[in-house]
Formats: structure tokens, sequence, C-alpha cells
């Protein structure tokens, strides 16, 4: 009967870097499905977020069509003739402003959805926690999208994934892999 000195299924590295099994699976277990959920949402913002940036920079001018439809909705008088005026400045307003608020705002957005993106990958490995956390943080700042798509489904899921990165079993898997560079092998992938 070989004894865990014998036994060379972890190779010959430091036996502290050695993970059990069973907290491998664990860890496997609980990081799976907040993982592919971030990967999943970073993948819709970052899609939703170039088509904001695309109408943005496309030329058309959301404030001025709802100019435009509430006028013709109302009745003629003063309030209609009012809405003339606004129609009117709205189109001779200078969009340079809105043109760079957009740009700066798409490109925050982006770039907090790549780390999302980039975040789950790593939790979803097992490797490079630091960067998991960075992921997860991303996706709780309302700044990733328009607040209408990344507050409800950003949030949640980041601050799921934070609680998971933070679980001992999770901690420990990180912990071995950066040891090793890799992850251990666990039982489950030895029967394969």
């Amino acid at each position: 009967m070989a004894t865990e000195r014998d036994d060379d299924r972890w190779g010959n590295e430091d036996p502290e870097a050695r993970l059990d099994p069973t907290t491998l699976r664990l860890a496997k277990e609980k990081v799976n499905l907040p993982a592919k959920l971030l990967i999943a949402a970073s993948i819709f913002m970052l899609l939703f977020g170039l088509v904001n940036i695309g109408v943005a920079f496309s030329g058309y001018d959301l404030q001025l069509k709802m100019l435009e439809f509430i006028e013709q909705q109302q009745p003629p008088g003063k309030q209609r003739d009012d809405l003339k005026k606004q129609v009117d400045e709205a189109r001779n307003r200078d969009r340079t402003a809105e043109y760079v608020q957009s740009g700066v705002f798409g490109a925050l957005g982006l770039t907090l959805d790549v780390f999302i993106l980039i975040g789950g990958l790593r939790m979803q490995s097992l490797r490079g926690r630091t960067l998991a956390m960075v992921g997860a943080i991303c996706a709780i700042i309302p700044a990733n999208s328009c607040c209408c798509i990344g507050m409800p489904i950003g949030m949640p899921l980041g601050i799921w994934a934070l609680m998971v990165l933070t679980n001992a079993d999770v901690k420990a898997a990180f912990e071995a892999s950066k040891r090793l560079g890799r992850l251990p092998p666990s039982r489950d992938d030895d029967l394969r």
C-alpha cells in the first residue's frame, strides 16, 4: 500500500503546496457558475457598449427625436409653440460636448467590461485571484455600461463573485495554483 509520501501523483513539488482533491473539487464547483455568468455578462455588456458608442457617433440624435415626437402629440397652443422652440434649439445645438462625454464614458465602460471578462476567465481557471477580484469589483461599478444593464446584471454577479473568491476553499485552490504554476490534478481528472 502506497503512503502519501510514496504517492507521486502530485509530482515532486513542495508538500505544503499540495491541495486536498476534495478542496479542489469544492473550489471548482463554487467558482463555476459565477465565473461563467461574469463571462457571459461581460460579453453582453461589451456588445451593448459598442452599440451605444456606435449610435452616439452615428449622428442619430435621440433627444431631438423625442422632442419632435412630444411636439407632434401636443394640441395646438402655447405648449406646442414652446416645444417647437425647444426642437429648434435642439437641432441647432453644438453636440461636441455630447460626443466627448459619450467617448469618455464609452471607453471607461469598455475597459471595465474587459476587466470583468478577464476576471471571469481567471476565476474559472482558478488562476490569478487578484485579476479575478478586480473583475468582480469592476462588475459592481455601475459605470461599466448603461445603468439599466450594468447595475441589475453586473452588481449582483460582482458581489456573488467576491463572496466566492473570499471562500477558504477557493483561496486555497488559488494559492496552490500560484505555488505550483498550475492546478494539481484532482482524482476526477485521474478517472477521465
